[in-house]
């Protein structure tokens, strides 16, 4: 077989390949489905939340040091620290042990609605005057069938990051 003739066999076996392949593409059942309508962002965060864990980064150690400091906050004996998140957007805090990183009570929104990245916690005193804006990055985003809300508070000195504080709470 001369290089003509190797070079028109292979054309012919590389156009009748193609030609299966459209063929076999055509006999693929057709997929349809709807994904349905995406979860309600706000929904998921309402409710009672107990924290559960508390956890510290090191965020200057190449290994990314985590120390369980739970015990500041979680002895078995008094209730854990509760975050009380509601559908109007307020928000309180009840804690009997540990320090309260969130205000004892105010306004609570998401950076957006529809992907949210952050919590915000306006604090209030009790005649409602503003005290100070928190924001905290959210662990993940909690649907309304879900129990485990993480929330994350970066402290920096400058532009440098040195520690992160994982509050780990559960829906009750």
């Amino acid at each position: 077989m001369n290089t003509m003739n190797k070079q028109h066999f292979l054309s012919a076996c590389g156009i009748l390949l193609l030609m299966v392949g459209w063929t076999m593409q055509g006999c693929k059942p057709s997929t349809t489905a709807e994904l349905g309508d995406p979860f309600n962002k706000l929904e998921g965060m309402h409710g009672v939340w107990e924290l559960n864990a508390f956890l510290q980064t090191d965020l200057q150690n190449p290994l990314r040091e985590v120390r369980d400091l739970s015990e500041l906050y979680i002895d078995g004996e008094v209730t854990p620290m509760q975050v009380t998140l509601n559908e109007d957007g307020r928000y309180e805090v009840l804690l009997e042990k540990g320090q309260n990183y969130f205000g004892d009570k105010g306004q609570w929104s998401l950076d957006d609605e529809t992907h949210p990245s952050y919590i915000i916690f306006e604090s209030q005193d009790v005649f409602g005057t503003p005290l100070d804006t928190l924001v905290y990055n959210l662990g993940s985003v909690v649907r309304p069938h879900e129990s485990v809300l993480d929330v994350v508070l970066e402290r920096s000195c400058g532009d440098l990051p040195l520690l992160s504080y994982t509050f780990s709470f559960t829906r009750q």
